[in-house]
């Protein structure tokens, strides 16, 4: 029942029944609403707090978060950054640092699990939702396994070459942390001197479960949310 109500919610959320920033009317209100105890509706709301549709203020009560000014990403399977603004009404752009081929690092060689004689291509990139820098993102991939890919090759994005050429996608291994990234970064990001960044180191794999991509990405802690859903 609950799993019900978190998807209306959610709904009325996306139509803008329930405005950006308001404040959801009380639980003794909704769970009337929907026939069910306060316990059932809490249960409902607490999803949505944990998927950041929705913000508790102690004392004040539940209110709709600021959708437009933040991404959300729930960490399950292997997901494109581009799927993931599509999925939340926003346009990805990528502005391309730099990409090269050449040896990779003793890190870079053991998640893609090849011998360091063996080439990579790096790719360094800033993602956007619409026009807002979201993060920084450092790609490697093994030349063995994709080619000796260009950018205009890469322009509609990674997982849609590989995907063009017939490959599948299977799990991917997720590590986040928080860290200050350096002036650099900041700078490409639109973040102060000194403010953290959510940093996520992941070994992507194919169906077959062969790594075939090492990123280190920094988010915009401000415009970047994860969450996890059990099932």
């Amino acid at each position: 029942m609950f799993l019900r109500i978190r998807d209306d919610l959610a709904k009325r959320i996306d139509k803008q029944q329930f405005e950006s920033g308001s404040r959801l009317p009380s639980e003794r209100l909704l769970a009337q609403e929907y026939k069910v105890s306060r316990m059932t509706l809490r249960q409902a709301t607490t999803l949505l707090v944990n998927q950041g549709k929705l913000l508790r203020k102690p004392g004040s009560g539940t209110y709709v978060s600021a959708q437009n000014n933040e991404v959300s990403e729930n960490l399950k399977g292997v997901t494109s950054f581009t799927q993931i603004m599509r999925s939340q009404g926003k346009t990805a752009k990528t502005k391309f640092i730099f990409l090269k081929r050449h040896q990779p690092s003793l890190i870079e060689a053991s998640n893609l699990e090849i011998s360091r004689d063996q080439d990579v291509i790096t790719m360094e990139r800033v993602r956007y939702g619409d026009d807002e820098p979201i993060a920084y993102e450092i790609t490697t991939v093994p030349v063995a396994l994709v080619g000796n890919i260009t950018r205009n090759e890469m322009a509609g994005g990674l997982y849609q070459y590989l995907e063009e050429k017939g490959f599948r996608f299977g799990k991917a291994i997720q590590e986040f942390s928080a860290l200050v990234p350096n002036v650099n970064i900041c700078k490409r990001l639109d973040l102060t001197n000194g403010q953290a960044a959510l940093f996520l180191r992941q070994t992507s794999y194919l169906a077959d479960g062969k790594p075939f991509e090492f990123v280190q990405t920094y988010y915009a802690g401000d415009r970047y949310r994860v969450y996890l859903q059990r099932e």
